[in-house]
């Protein structure tokens, strides 16, 4: 176990974040004639009701280092790692097999058409005011494309008279080194400039196997007044990674080891630059409110791998994809109803590669969605979402019934469906058809959800050569399963009259039936748990805890990097451990100082076929904000 250290980009990350806390003063100047307009708070929200989010100060006591790491802790959604940060670490939901969820920011959508995804570990975990989780009937009607599982971004909301510095930094066991910084501050008269920076290195033991990423951003808001605001924002990655595809159980002594296995591929090289520019205007009035993104999407990925097949094809291609769109959300609320309605206008453009033909389109949807309160504490609600991809017609509908128990406290059921078709470049599929049933309780400290998935000629995937994979229907399956977590205090008062102790658990069930080919694609039962001790000094804290986890026997499915997509395998491996981690979170003043030794028992294990996650590992991060 040891902490390396890339002197070259330490000393780049290093001088950008010693420049974002001295240039403060710089800017200082006017700072008391600056007047202090509050923003509108729901500029970029699809729903006015956020009990299920994340909003940015839940972050605070997570070691994380991409966004991966924050989603990782919800119960709904089901990690899907590759042991590296950077790749295309994903999440499936509620019994899915492929990608099923949608994510979005401002409401718009970030999906990628040549492969129907977007990855999440492009986006900087310091750049949204809340991520906001819908589910079930909320996402198959209000998602772009009808899904499961709909993850919209707010943009990040600052507000500053004086010059306002965050820097983020991290540093993990091996190569990893990683930093984020923010400035912003009003300039103006309800002006706001927000800008920031994230440098992330990666690599692991096994051979070709890193991430170098650079992100850049900026928000430029004018808040009109405290109800409307209009907002530019440009979000540029430029990330680049290495995989050879995971270790080869054929030809792998272990695994496991770095030096007894072999992988999949000799070296696969993928770069991608991507812009995501929005324009978002929101204004929120007595009974109706309206926000509209207008955005562009430059998106180039290149990609180098070694020649392959029987005629020595060469592997090296580069596509570009542009997107123009604009989502816009009419909400109206009365006494007892709330009526909302939209739509989805896109154009598309990529060019073709040694994999795929080169497509255009026009995508569009609209859809609709009424919340009724039938009393003070019961509600349903229920709405369509019609459109076609510029090959298809989907179709999305849903209705809830949730009652109120306490303001914290409700209980729900759910019934979604959703048809869709496969990829832009997919031919002679028939649409998939999923009906998602839901119920669940969520209670101060005890959460339960279960679910049941009825999925009719379901789109999947299939290996084309070594490295591509195209989509086909498999038989029908059924899906069941659920969630259940737990986290309270069990003790106070233990050594100080301002010391506590949480407990925290978690446990899933998915089980997937009537498609023998998907056998044990999910673990049947995956369970953490963890303890915390947290100490107060005034505005200080200590936090002191470790976590622990199970997976059961499971084949998981295998990632295929260049479509970024998964097949099945046969392997099966049985229960693994997560290891052991200890931790330490320290708050001093506006500090936040975190410390885990990761995997303390070195245990072996994985998420997706075969890419071994971590062993003992130490990460440290560190988030302090000046003049906050």
């Amino acid at each position: 176990m040891k902490i390396g250290v890339n002197i070259n980009n330490a000393g780049i990350i290093i001088f950008l974040s010693v420049f974002f806390v001295f240039i403060n003063p710089a800017f200082s100047r006017s700072r008391d004639s600056i007047s202090h307009v509050k923003p509108n708070e729901y500029h970029g929200l699809i729903l006015k009701d956020t009990t299920n989010s994340i909003q940015k100060i839940d972050i605070q006591r997570i070691n994380y280092s991409t966004l991966y790491d924050i989603l990782n802790t919800r119960n709904e959604l089901f990690g899907m790692s590759l042991g590296i940060n950077g790749h295309y670490n994903n999440f499936l939901s509620y019994g899915a097999i492929d990608n099923n969820i949608a994510l979005g920011i401002n409401g718009r959508t970030l999906t990628n058409y040549y492969n129907g995804k977007y990855n999440l570990e492009n986006y900087s975990p310091e750049f949204f005011e809340r991520i906001e989780l819908l589910n079930g009937s909320d996402a198959a009607v209000l998602s772009a494309s009808p899904n499961n599982t709909f993850l919209n971004i707010q943009e990040i909301i600052y507000n500053s008279k004086i010059p306002f510095t965050r820097i983020w930094y991290a540093q993990e066991g091996g190569s990893f080194i990683s930093a984020d910084g923010i400035f912003s501050q009003n300039f103006s008269d309800g002006w706001n400039f927000t800008f920031g920076f994230k440098k992330m290195d990666d690599r692991l033991a096994f051979d070709n196997m890193s991430m170098d990423y650079w992100n850049l951003r900026f928000i430029l808001r004018y808040n009109i007044d405290s109800t409307s605001s209009l907002s530019i924002t440009d979000n540029f990655t430029n990330n680049k990674t290495t995989t050879n595809g995971g270790s080869d159980p054929d030809n792998s002594f272990d695994i496991y080891s770095p030096i007894n296995s072999s992988p999949y591929f000799s070296k696969i090289q993928l770069r991608n630059y991507r812009h995501d520019l929005n324009i978002t205007y929101s204004n929120k009035m007595d009974f109706f409110n309206i926000t509209n993104t207008t955005y562009l999407t430059s998106d180039i990925n290149e990609r180098a791998l070694p020649r392959f097949d029987g005629a020595d094809t060469l592997g090296n291609t580069s596509n570009t994809e542009t997107q123009i769109g604009n989502r816009i959300n009419l909400d109206f609320t009365f006494d007892n109803i709330d009526f909302k309605v939209g739509s989805n206008i896109n154009t598309f453009n990529s060019d073709g590669t040694n994999f795929f033909s080169n497509y255009s389109g026009f995508y569009w949807n609209i859809y609709s969605r009424a919340e009724l309160k039938l009393t003070n504490s019961t509600s349903i609600s229920g709405g369509v979402n019609y459109g076609n991809d510029s090959k298809n017609g989907f179709i999305g509908f849903g209705e809830r019934l949730k009652h109120k128990l306490t303001d914290n406290s409700y209980l729900y059921i759910d019934h979604s469906f959703i048809s869709k078709n496969g990829l832009v470049y997919s031919k002679e599929l028939v649409n998939e058809k999923t009906n998602l049933f839901l119920a669940g309780i969520k209670l101060e400290s005890i959460n339960f959800e279960g679910y049941y998935r009825i999925v009719n000629t379901p789109i999947f995937n299939r290996l084309v050569n070594e490295y591509y994979t195209e989509q086909y229907n498999i038989a029908d399956y059924h899906a069941f399963g659920g969630s259940a977590s737990y986290n309270d205090q069990v003790l106070t008062s233990l050594f100080d009259k301002n010391d506590m102790i949480d407990l925290r658990l978690q446990a899933r069930i998915n089980l997937i039936t009537g498609n023998d080919e998907l056998n044990n694609y999910y673990p049947l039962f995956t369970f953490n748990a963890g303890l915390n001790y947290m100490l107060m000094i005034n505005k200080s804290e200590l936090n002191i805890g470790f976590r622990a986890g199970l997976l059961d026997s499971k084949t998981a499915p295998r990632f295929i990097p260049i479509s970024n997509s998964y097949v099945t395998t046969v392997d099966n491996v049985g229960i693994q451990t997560t290891g052991l981690n200890i931790y330490s979170i320290m708050k001093l003043g506006n500090a936040f100082v975190k410390i885990e030794w990761e995997n303390l028992l070195d245990a072996n294990y994985y998420n997706v076929a075969y890419y071994p996650e971590r062993g003992q590992i130490v990460k440290l991060s560190v988030a302090w904000s000046f003049f906050d």
